[in-house]
């Protein structure tokens, strides 16, 4: 009942009343507000009275040098608006003005708000010192010691303005010393350190630890703080007349730049021991960064735009900012960019210009490129825009590496040069001098390694991934093709020349062919000494190689004009000697598996010599297997100092000294004497011609054989029959098949006249014995000497040593035929001293046309007289019947 009579009440009260009751209860409480700000203002008064108290307490007093300790503290003097100018000669040397001094009795005055002017030795002002306190010592020679507290300020006459709390300032020495927190700047540069020296008179600031140091490029810079460079040190000293600071111990340098040749934003960060910073000279009204010296343990690190920094170490640098440029000495090395390729460039000493790109390595210089390596005594390179290797000239032991999968390439020169594009691939290389270049392939097992030197120059040209397009020499040129010791034939190469170009392949890792131009050599080197082994040596005006494909091997070398070869056995004796070939045109063919020459083809001209045994063709061929030269073309002809045959192919056998000629062919023996008087004929000077279709010579045994009409003679005298055999060691000579024959000249007296008359023989074969001076004939022999004929099975003559017929004896159906007279039996020897023949026989007949017939056992016909003389009983036949029938001529 009572709550709603409220609320009706309250509704009736007018909405201004309301306001009034709300302004009463503010007017109430306002007592109580004042009271709480005023609580407020006595608590900040005293935070401030507190913070005050503790500045001041933390300021401390005047930290006094040990001879102003015992100061007095008797006061004789106050003044307000204090002012004191001490002048020598009317030259003022100082002037002090304070707020207000206070003088003691030892006249040293405590100065509040007080500024120190100093003069120089003309009188003009100098330097300002101000600071919030000041305790002032006079002393000798209007000298004085200066304790200043509270906001100093030091500004010199040249720019430099010192910040710091307190400092105590000497006269005598014009300098001032602060072991607080110090703050600086001089145009461009500013920068703090906790305590600090400032030599006024020698315009020298040393910052004694933590030194902290900004520059800018200008004032303006400066004012919106864009930092030129950041510099950090324990110690430092700024020595502003030579416009350079000195940095000790744990020095960080960060430069803000950007690149001269981009103009892209760069941070340099430099740490090292000490360092020299260099500002531009005094008639610069504004001094900027000239150049970094570091020294001891220096580290460099350079990023540009954002990306992979620069890195780099040495003993010792000095940066030149304007020209963005770094001497580095003592262990040099830069990473120009750490990736999963980086470069990497060592000296002694280096030029680094990395705006420009270029670097100049002074003293065991090498820059390595993934496994790419320059190296030389000095090294001039220039960079592309990504730091990578663009071009490098080495001089003094320059060496090139360039490496792929497969094989090592390596230059090596007193002065070289190559070029790299910017996939950090090799492009070209050039040397100038005396030049080596060695591929060397990662298994050795395999493949073959190439060596080239020449004395002038060589230059190399690359193609996709590094690979090796080509190499050229200048001046006398050698390459040297050494191959795995897998064979007992294995053998080394050598190819020498005035000029050498080499290609390769596709694949670029292995040579395809070579030009060796200008006296041309190629040396065939085994690597063991054997019978089967020989050192070849082709000498040409020109030589072109080609290689097996993937191993660096020669396959084929082709010498040009007037070539030739000549091979040396490694264990020669005294059936196999230095093997000769000369040819136009030379090409030897290597083994795949031993590297040894396979076969050697000669063409126009070509001549073979081993020893004393010669051939010559239009060409031929020679194959190391079996080592057989094939003689064809023109007229193939071999020959020794014993003999000479020709034939339309002859094949020589080198291996088991043995010669095959086919189609045509005719020997000459220079004399009898050559053939070992194996051969039938008489006079031994002059010379024996043989000819047949084919011939084999075995000279080792010393043994020929004809086959095919053969045939040989001797001025008139000759042999025909289908083949011959002669046998110089022997000494015989066999002549087989349809054998015809005149040998000999037999003396023969007819009519009283003494005269030469030949023989004629043949038969189915016949033997010549030099030993036992025999000729012998067997099957169907006929032996003819004028009219007179001998028919028999077999026939020997005999000779004396003068090679003449002694005797001869033949045997089975034997049938002597003169004109009008014929003999049988089965016995003849005829007789050339006595000119008879006496016949035995079962039995021996004669049948004479105008004498009559005889039979007997033994019966000696005499050829020139017609008579004939039988006997009954011989030797043989002991009971003979002699049987005689005789023609009567009729008288007219």
């Amino acid at each position: 009942m009572s709550l709603k009579t409220s609320t009706r009440i309250i509704k009736r009260v007018p909405e201004k009343t309301e306001h009034d009751l709300q302004r009463l209860h503010y007017r109430a409480k306002m007592p109580r507000y004042v009271r709480l700000a005023a609580l407020c203002i006595l608590v900040v008064c005293i935070i401030i009275v507190a913070v005050g108290f503790i500045r001041e307490r933390s300021r401390g007093g005047f930290q006094l040098k040990p001879e102003h300790t015992q100061l007095s503290k008797d006061v004789i003097a106050m003044v307000n608006g204090y002012e004191r100018l001490e002048t020598d000669a009317n030259i003022p040397k100082y002037l002090v003005k304070a707020d207000r001094a206070t003088t003691f009795s030892d006249n040293h005055q405590e100065l509040e708000n007080v500024s120190f002017q100093m003069y120089d030795e003309a009188g003009n002002d100098s330097d300002r010192m101000t600071a919030s306190k000041a305790l002032y010592v006079p002393e000798e020679n209007k000298n004085f010691t200066a304790y200043l507290v509270g906001s100093v300020n030091i500004e010199t006459h040249d720019g430099l303005k010192v910040r710091t709390e307190q400092i105590t300032y000497t006269k005598a020495n014009d300098t001032a010393e602060a072991s607080e927190n110090v703050e600086f700047e001089r145009e461009n540069v500013r920068g703090k350190a906790v305590g600090a020296i400032v030599h006024l008179g020698e315009k020298r600031l040393e910052l004694l630890k933590d030194v902290d140091i900004d520059t800018f490029e200008s004032p303006e810079l400066a004012k919106s703080n864009v930092q030129e460079a950041k510099i950090k040190a324990n110690r430092a000293v700024f020595d502003q007349i030579n416009q350079r600071i000195e940095l000790i111990d744990n020095v960080n340098v960060n430069i803000l730049a950007k690149n001269k040749g981009t103009n892209a934003p760069q941070n340099i960060t430099v740490t090292a021991n000490r360092a020299m910073v260099a500002f531009v000279g005094e008639d610069q009204k504004q001094p900027v960064l000239k150049q970094l010296e570091l020294f001891d343990n220096v580290n460099i690190q350079s990023t540009e735009n954002g990306g992979k920094p620069t890195k780099i170490e040495s003993g010792y640098a000095l940066y030149d900012k304007p020209a963005d440029r770094f001497f580095l000495k003592n262990g040099v090395h830069i990473l120009t960019v750490e990736d999963e390729k980086p470069t990497n460039i060592r000296s002694d000493e280096a030029v680094y210009e990395q705006s420009k790109g270029s670097v100049k390595l002074t003293g065991h210089a090498e820059i390595t490129q993934n496994a790419d390596v320059v190296r030389g005594d000095n090294i001039t390179a220039q960079l592309y825009a990504n730091k990578k290797l663009k071009n490098a000239a080495a001089k003094g032991n320059a060496f090139l590496t360039q490496t792929v999968d497969d094989r090592a390439t390596e230059l090596a020169s007193n002065e070289l040069n190559a070029a790299f594009n910017e996939s950090q691939q090799a492009v070209a290389a050039n040397s100038v001098g005396a030049s080596t270049v060695t591929m060397t392939p990662s298994s050795s097992s395999d493949y073959t390694n190439v060596t080239l030197s020449a004395p002038k120059a060589i230059h190399l040209w690359f193609k996709g991934e590094g690979l090796v397009d080509r190499m050229q020499t200048d001046g006398r040129t050698t390459i040297k093709l050494s191959v795995p010791d897998s064979a007992g034939d294995a053998a080394n190469k050598t190819v020498t020349a005035d000029t050498v170009r080499t290609f390769f392949a596709a694949d670029g890792k292995f040579l395809e062919k070579a030009e060796a131009i200008g006296n041309a050599e190629l040396f065939v080197e085994p690597l063991h000494a054997s019978s089967e082994n020989y050192k070849t040596t082709i000498n040409a005006p020109r030589f072109d190689c080609d290689f097996y494909p993937g191993a660096n091997n020669a396959r084929n070398c082709v010498a040009g004009v007037k070539a030739k070869a000549v091979r040396v056995p490694t264990t020669p004796d005294e059936t196999h000697g230095t093997q000769t070939m000369v040819a136009d045109k030379l090409t030897a063919a290597f083994s795949a598996q031993t590297k040894d020459v396979e076969r050697m083809e000669a063409v126009g001209g070509a001549k073979f010599t081993e020893l004393d045994r010669n051939g010559i063709s239009s060409q031929f061929s020679f194959t190391a297997n079996d080592r057989i030269v094939r003689l064809r073309g023109g007229e193939p002809t071999v020959w020794d100092s014993k003999a000479r045959a020709k034939a339309k192919e002859i094949d020589w056998d080198t291996r088991n000294q043995k010669s095959y000629l086919r189609g045509g062919v005719s020997t000459t023996y220079y004399s009898q004497e050559h053939t070992g008087g194996a051969a039938p004929f008489g006079d031994t000077k002059k010379p024996v011609f043989i000819t047949a279709a084919n011939a084999e010579f075995d000279h080792r045994s010393e043994t020929g054989h004809y086959s095919g009409n053969a045939r040989g003679w001797q001025d008139n005298n000759y042999v025909r029959a289908d083949s011959f055999v002669i046998d110089q060691r022997a000494g015989t000579f066999n002549a087989e098949g349809g054998v015809q024959s005149m040998l000999f000249n037999a003396r023969r007296k007819e009519n009283g006249r003494e005269s030469e008359v030949p023989i004629y023989a043949a038969g189915k074969k016949m033997l010549y014995d030099r030993d036992n001076r025999v000729l012998k004939y067997d099957g169907d022999v006929d032996v003819r000497q004028g009219t007179d004929r001998i028919v028999s099975g077999t026939a020997t003559v005999y000779l004396n040593d003068k090679n003449e017929v002694v005797r001869t004896i033949a045997e089975n159906n034997v049938v002597v035929t003169q004109p009008g007279r014929r003999a049988t039996g089965e016995f003849a020897q005829y007789n050339v001293a006595e000119d008879n023949v006496v016949l035995r026989g079962s039995p021996a007949t004669v049948d004479d046309k105008e004498n009559g017939s005889s039979q007997s056992s033994q019966i000696v016909v005499y050829m020139n007289d017609h008579r004939v003389l039988a006997e009954g009983r011989t030797k043989q036949n002991t009971s003979g019947r002699i049987r005689s029938v005789y023609k009567v001529k009729a008288t007219p």
